[in-house]
């Protein structure tokens, strides 16, 4: 977020083998190492593994290491290209979204295609539908999402508030949302919603 803080968990301090008050670890996996190939003065790597916690808020994060030597303390800058994404986690038995069947996330998390149902009562209709959330500027878009609503950074641990805020995000009406509702048959200022076969091309 903008304003990362401690105190609301946006902001983490994770020292090397050891935990953070708000459940982040940081391991150093002493049987890796392999030299750094272009880089004056170094000849290994230390690989660490960092741990998120099941309530951690989920988005992106800026990723600093902070090194400490005879010669001084160093802080690298950040880059976009070290940033981690911290979404919900249903396989992980600590996360309030955990689901214990395979086929329920099969379904519902790594089903990428779909059926809807359009038409009146006594006329329904079926069409093939692709989800493609794995698709290159979904996860960014439903981030923006979030953003757009402006809602709190250290809010977003909780998978409720988020769905709540991804759907009320997901119509225009009084917050600028996704998709505007018309039910006139005039789609001359926008597309006529027969035309999209997927979650990707709106977003």
């Amino acid at each position: 977020g903008p304003n990362p803080q401690v105190s609301k968990g946006t902001h983490v301090l994770v020292p090397l083998g050891d935990s953070s008050p708000t459940g982040w670890k940081a391991e150093l996996d002493e049987g890796v190492a392999e030299p750094l190939r272009g880089v004056a003065g170094c000849d290994h790597a230390l690989w660490v593994g960092l741990t998120a916690p099941p309530t951690a808020p989920i988005g992106r994060y800026r990723l600093s290491i902070r090194t400490r030597t005879e010669a001084g303390e160093f802080a690298a800058p950040f880059e976009p290209e070290n940033d981690v994404v911290v979404l919900f986690n249903p396989w992980c038995e600590e996360d309030s979204v955990y689901m214990e069947k395979t086929s329920d996330l099969s379904e519902y998390v790594l089903n990428e295609s779909g059926r809807i149902f359009y038409g009146t009562e006594e006329q329904i209709a079926e069409r093939a539908w692709n989800y493609g959330q794995f698709e290159p500027g979904v996860l960014e878009a439903c981030l923006f999402i979030l953003d757009r609503r402006g809602m709190p950074h250290s809010a977003r641990g909780d998978p409720v508030m988020v769905a709540r805020v991804v759907s009320a995000m997901v119509n225009s009406l009084d917050d600028s949302g996704v998709l505007v509702g018309n039910w006139t048959g005039d789609y001359s200022q926008g597309t006529n919603p027969s035309a999209w076969a997927g979650s990707v091309g709106i977003l």
